[in-house]
């Protein structure tokens, strides 16, 4: 029974978690560049030890948590014909700084000017060039090639800090469209991605499909719920008659 109350409290922890997610992923729907989050779930085999011991016993398997990763599938480009919105097509990122001064990336290419002239994301970080510093644009006529070049007043004045991730497991999302990964994982993505001017990248969320996942999910944790309970009227059942002398 011991092993009944473990089975379903961690596939019921594991619904739980799946239901965080959907969650998140549905509020972030319409934010530019968002990436939705994933649960993955590991095999575990039980009874590993008496098996080894126990040629009669049978070894059993269940699932259990894995790890959070994030779903890099790309969202759909929509023209916008803003100046200062740019769109990566293939498997690349910006790079912007934090308030920390540490390097953060994104997909969420609807950039806006500071008093400054900074070029900032919606969230007020700088965006960064190829040698990683902060890109100012003058006032005028904004224009860019497919590989990041910008120009104003077809004069060049910054290239984009494009970059590719050597392992894509090895991305966590902070919060919203940013995510953050280890320096040596990133390379850059001149030559290996194109840049869509005047566009944006959506969410990569099908709202549709996890509203389906969402209920499917909320059933299973239902029935998880519902088997935990029964496991519980058991034990106050034997704790209850055990041990009684019956007569």
């Amino acid at each position: 029974m011991q092993s009944g109350f473990f089975i379903s409290g961690v596939a019921s922890k594991m619904a739980e978690n799946r239901l965080d997610n959907i969650t998140h992923n549905l509020a972030n729907v319409n934010t530019i560049g968002y990436k939705a989050s994933r649960s993955s779930f590991a095999s575990v085999l039980s009874d590993s030890f008496s098996f080894v011991h126990n040629k009669q016993a049978h070894p059993s398997a269940y699932l259990s948590m894995g790890t959070q990763y994030i779903d890099t599938k790309a969202g759909n480009i929509q023209q916008t014909d803003n100046a200062l919105d740019f769109a990566i097509i293939a498997d690349g990122y910006f790079q912007v700084q934090q308030q920390d001064g540490s390097i953060a990336l994104t997909r969420a290419g609807n950039f806006t000017r500071n008093h400054e002239g900074v070029l900032v994301t919606q969230g007020g970080l700088a965006v960064l060039d190829d040698s990683q510093s902060p890109i100012t644009l003058p006032n005028g006529s904004i224009s860019a090639t497919n590989d990041g070049m910008i120009y104003v007043d077809n004069e060049q004045v910054a290239q984009l800090g494009l970059v590719t991730l050597i392992d894509k497991a090895n991305l966590m999302q902070k919060e919203g469209s940013l995510f953050i990964t280890n320096e040596t994982n990133i390379e850059p993505a001149i030559g290996n991605v194109v840049i869509q001017h005047g566009a944006v990248e959506h969410s990569n969320v099908n709202a549709v499909l996890a509203m389906t996942e969402m209920v499917s999910t909320l059933r299973a944790y239902e029935s998880t719920m519902k088997v935990v309970e029964q496991y519980n009227q058991l034990a106050g059942q034997l704790n209850s008659n055990v041990g009684k002398i019956q007569g």
